[in-house]
Order: structure tokens, then C-alpha cells, then sequence
């Protein structure tokens, strides 16, 4: 796989993670690039894939209503943009061989204004197939 179809794939994998997120459809993420499983513990259950979907879309949940709630005003995560994507031309598909990860970072949206997290996407390959996680910082 060349750099450029390295590059293409990875932000198609993006532009379906954030818009499932937007769609509010979290159980789907395990399909795109679902969050690391470790989100499962937000519900107390299996640190499985499934589990971790539902975990993160918990959290997400509550923290944007809780933003609501405190700033007095609706927020979502809004659909993909590619202008909120970094670091995508820094993806290396040579030191992504080597090391076998890199890491992508998303900062979404509300409306038009960014959101005080911002995602992680870790890409690995795995049986020879571009696979990735992500996680959230805050």
C-alpha cells in the first residue's frame, strides 16, 4: 500500500468514526474504529469492543449534557471536517510498519466551535490490514 492510499484510508476510517459519533449511533463504532476497550469500565462490564462503544457513548452523553447544563446552551459533536483533523499528513506508512502504530488526532466539533477533548485514533496494522482505536483526551 502506498503512502497516499495509506493516507486515504485512514481518514475514510475518521470520517466514519466522527460521523457515527454525530449520528449518535455508538454501538456502530465497532465497525469503523471503535474506542479502546478500557471505556468499557465506564459501565462497569466486559472490557469487550461492544462494551467499550456503549461505555464511550455513555460518557459522551453526559458530558455534553452536563456542558449543556453548565453553559446554558445545546452541544453535539458535529459531523466530520476534514479541517479538524491533524496530523494527517504526518502519517508515516514506513514507521507505521516498523513501529506498527502511529497516531492521528481529531478535535471535534459543536456548531462550528471546538470541543474542550479532542480524539486520539491510534492506526496499527494487524494481519496485514490497517486497524485502529482511539481514545479521548481532555
Amino acid at each position: 500500500m502506498i503512502e497516499s492510499e495509506f493516507k486515504t484510508k485512514a481518514q475514510e476510517l475518521i470520517k466514519l468514526m466522527v460521523d457515527t459519533i454525530a449520528d449518535k449511533e455508538y454501538t456502530k463504532l465497532v465497525s469503523s474504529i471503535p474506542p479502546k476497550s478500557s471505556w468499557a469500565s465506564f459501565i462497569d462490564t466486559e472490557q469487550t469492543s461492544e462494551n467499550a462503544c456503549l461505555g464511550f457513548g455513555k460518557w459522551l452523553v453526559e458530558q455534553l449534557a452536563m456542558w449543556e447544563e453548565y453553559e446554558d446552551k445545546k452541544f453535539v459533536v458535529d459531523h466530520f471536517q476534514k479541517s479538524c483533523m491533524e496530523d494527517i499528513d504526518a502519517m508515516d506508512e514506513a514507521r507505521l510498519e516498523i513501529d506498527n502504530r502511529d497516531i492521528v488526532c481529531y478535535r471535534p466539533t459543536s456548531f462550528g466551535e471546538e470541543l474542550d477533548f479532542w480524539f486520539e485514533i491510534e492506526f496499527f496494522i494487524e494481519n496485514g490490514q490497517i486497524k485502529a482505536v482511539f481514545d479521548v483526551n481532555i
